[in-house]
């Protein structure tokens, strides 16, 4: 038999990455009842999926730390599903139903990577650079693999990092943008440094 559970908050965080941590956090800190859910086993959205407990991921860490402190309530391996009264959610796991019931509600479910189709997106294991981050960081094996990284933007960067990182042989990282347009965005890191380690 499915239970149903009800909670009354102030605050509903719907998102447990970077950005639902620390909307948690702040609204936590102005004295209000916080309680953020998130439909993933675990805290940390795609950016630090799987990473709590990683000695190379101290902000994540110190970021759940912060909530954790602040007395939010945490809620995760469920989904929202359905808005059933005004300020009402219904939410469900494997072996509950959820009725949340918010005064404010934040919305902090992070971004969804989208990408101009190319000659060769649809063969298979041609994927996009978060696609595949995402992929790794949920278990697909990686260690030995080949792979190219092609794109534009700082993202590659990081994501050539860390597929090197588990084990994969990074070929070539092809950088669609130009070279003065790569160096500009490399002189306004340096302007940034805490950006520029990011």
């Amino acid at each position: 038999m499915i239970r149903v559970r009800s909670f009354d908050t102030d605050v509903l965080v719907v998102g447990g990455g970077p950005a639902g941590l620390a909307a948690a956090y702040s609204a936590a800190q102005g004295g209000r009842r916080v309680l953020l859910v998130d439909e993933n086993p675990t805290l940390g959205g795609q950016i630090w999926r799987g990473e709590w407990m990683a000695p190379r991921s101290l902000e994540a860490a110190s970021w759940f730390d912060r909530v954790r402190r602040a007395r939010v309530s945490l809620l995760t391996g469920v989904r929202i599903v359905a808005e059933v009264a005004e300020k009402t959610l219904l939410g469900e796991s494997q072996d509950a139903t959820y009725e949340f019931r918010y005064k404010t509600m934040i919305l902090a479910t992070g971004a969804r990577e989208r990408f101009l189709p190319f000659p060769g997106w649809t063969l298979p294991n041609v994927m996009g650079a978060g696609g595949l981050q995402a992929l790794v960081k949920m278990g697909l094996p990686i260690r030995g693999k080949r792979v190219v990284v092609a794109g534009t933007g700082p993202l590659l960067l990081a994501v050539a990092a860390y597929l090197h990182a588990q084990g994969a042989k990074v070929l070539t990282i092809a950088e669609q943008a130009s070279r003065s347009q790569v160096l500009s965005l490399a002189r306004t890191l340096l302007r940034f440094p805490s950006k520029a380690w990011q």
